[in-house]
């Protein structure tokens, strides 16, 4: 997933397809430009992956730059200490942010939008605010003093079949597979839904090449029985063995 979300118009899929609308019909997709790296300090002894990316948006006529702060997290059980990382990852992007001269102190931090993608089959039921974590909750005259850090969730095996049918697009068509991993069947329903939204792309040779590695990545860790150094093509090749 993350090969995906290095490319642009599949950053644009994730918002448009799955954040809240009053959030994506603000940005403008045109200036997405890719910040990737490494801002993480050794705190947290773990394998993650993140890609963040910035985006203009225009709000009241004002038009700003947003971070999207995008974690993949694809372990099998839900990590309870989501909103703690959360607030340390941002913290150290906002670091590298000043250090590297992007912005400083005076002229203020720019926004930033964390999102958690999930794609563990049990439901996510960590806390999404660090303040929530607080417990119990402290008086009012203490609650001022209390972190706040709200991350946006996208769990993707929340989403139906159908609900994921709405949305046309390759990433929901990722989606698809990834939730019908552990089913044969199902895994080749949503390898032939992909194929149709492939194909009925304006970009479809560009899109064909970036899902196919990726598909021959994930039928890998599958373990999947396929012929896989002859899948060069979705369209060429759809049934995965």
């Amino acid at each position: 997933m993350h090969g995906l979300l290095s490319y642009p118009e599949f950053v644009q899929q994730l918002m448009e397809g799955f954040a809240p609308p009053e959030i994506a019909q603000l940005m403008n997709f045109s200036t997405l430009k890719n910040h990737s790296g490494n801002y993480i300090t050794p705190l947290f002894e773990e394998k993650f992956e993140d890609v963040v990316w910035s985006v203009e948006i225009t709000w009241e006529g004002l038009t700003q730059e947003v971070y999207l702060y995008i974690l993949l997290e694809f372990q099998s059980t839900v990590d309870r200490t989501m909103p703690i990382r959360l607030m340390h990852y941002v913290a150290c992007f906002y670091d590298h942010l000043l250090k590297n001269g992007t912005t400083t102190p005076s002229k203020g931090l720019p926004p930033i939008l964390p999102i958690v993608l999930y794609n563990g089959s049990e439901r996510w039921t960590a806390r999404q605010d660090i303040y929530d974590m607080v417990y119990p909750e402290p008086p009012a005259f203490l609650q001022v003093y209390q972190p706040h850090l709200r991350y946006y969730l996208v769990d993707e095996g929340r989403y139906t079949d159908e609900e994921l049918g709405l949305r046309p697009t390759p990433l929901s068509g990722v989606f698809s597979i990834e939730k019908a991993s552990a089913d044969r069947k199902g895994l080749q329903q949503a390898v032939d839904r992909i194929v149709a939204i492939i194909q009925a792309s304006p970009d479809k040779e560009r899109i064909d090449n970036i899902i196919t590695r990726w598909l021959k990545r994930y039928l890998q860790r599958l373990g999947a029985k396929a012929n896989l150094d002859q899948l060069t093509s979705l369209g060429g090749k759809r049934h995965i063995g």
